[in-house]
């Protein structure tokens, strides 16, 4: 099992895409978490937290996958 963390400023179908990039590499998310936060200069910021079943593999694949979504500004993964 991974630990998921996506840093992103928020828009509207964030959570979405995220979830999908999941979704298309079996990953089954075990459960999850999002919050949104206003940063220093006023930015709304995302932070979603899944834990995910995947392996090693996909779990990289993920990681590259993730990075490519619009506004991604910090993607992590780490076994838990």
């Amino acid at each position: 099992m991974k630990r998921l963390e996506v840093v992103s400023i928020d828009r509207i179908g964030l959570i979405g895409e995220i979830t999908n990039v999941i979704r298309r590499m079996d990953g089954n998310i075990i459960k999850h978490t999002a919050n949104v936060a206003t940063d220093s200069s006023g930015v709304m910021i995302s932070r979603f937290i899944a834990d995910i079943d995947i392996n090693e593999a996909d779990a990289r694949s993920v990681v590259r996958r993730m990075k490519k979504i619009k506004n991604v500004r910090c993607v992590n993964i780490t076994d838990i």
